[in-house]
C-alpha cells in the first residue's frame, strides 16, 4: 500500500512539473480597421470602431464596436496621453492605457484663422484589460493614423489602423 501511495505521489508530481514547465505560445494577428469619433468634450471622444484581426488564412475577428476615448495627460502642446475603451457586440472589450498621439500637420483653421483639425499619428502599445478574444494579450503594436477636427463645420475625428496584437 505504502509502493503505491508513493507511486501516486511521484506521478502527480511528475505531472504537476511536467505542466508549469509548459510554455503557451503566442498567436500573432495582423490588425486593420477604421475609427470614427465625435468630441464630446475637450478631453473625451465617443464612437465607432471597425476591427479585423486576420491570420494567414484570413480574417479571425471582425466586429464593429463602440469606442470610448479619454485625454490623460499630455507632454507637450503637440502630444497628448490617451486611454481608449472598445466594446463589441458578441461580449469582447479591451482597455487600453498610455497611448500617446502626436499632432502631425495643421488641417483646417476657425473663422479667425484659430488652427482646429489637424492630422494624428497615434500609437497603441499597451491593453491593460479585456475580455474574450482579448483577454490574454501579450503584446500590441497598432498605429492610427488620421485626423482629429473640433471645428464648427466638422467636429469628427478619423483615424485608420494597422500593426499587429498577439494573444496567449
Amino acid at each position: 500500500m505504502k509502493s503505491k501511495v508513493v507511486a501516486i505521489t511521484l506521478l502527480a508530481s511528475t505531472t504537476m512539473i511536467g505542466y508549469s514547465s509548459t510554455s503557451f505560445a503566442n498567436t500573432c494577428y495582423e490588425v486593420s480597421g477604421s475609427v470614427y469619433t465625435e468630441n464630446v468634450t475637450s478631453s473625451l471622444q465617443i464612437g465607432n470602431m471597425s476591427l479585423t484581426l486576420s491570420d494567414n488564412s484570413g480574417p479571425v475577428f471582425t466586429e464593429t464596436g463602440s469606442l470610448v476615448g479619454n485625454i490623460t495627460g499630455a507632454t507637450g502642446p503637440a502630444t497628448t496621453i490617451l486611454s481608449h475603451k472598445a466594446r463589441f457586440p458578441q461580449g469582447d472589450s479591451f482597455v487600453t492605457e498610455g497611448d500617446v498621439a502626436q499632432l502631425t500637420g495643421i488641417l483646417d483653421v476657425d473663422a479667425d484663422h484659430v488652427p482646429c483639425a489637424f492630422s494624428v499619428y497615434e500609437k497603441l502599445t499597451n491593453i491593460a484589460k479585456g475580455t474574450r478574444f482579448f483577454k490574454n494579450v501579450t503584446s500590441v503594436d497598432v498605429t492610427a493614423i488620421g485626423s482629429v477636427s473640433n471645428c464648427p463645420n466638422l467636429n469628427q475625428n478619423s483615424f485608420q489602423l494597422s500593426g499587429t496584437l498577439c494573444v496567449e
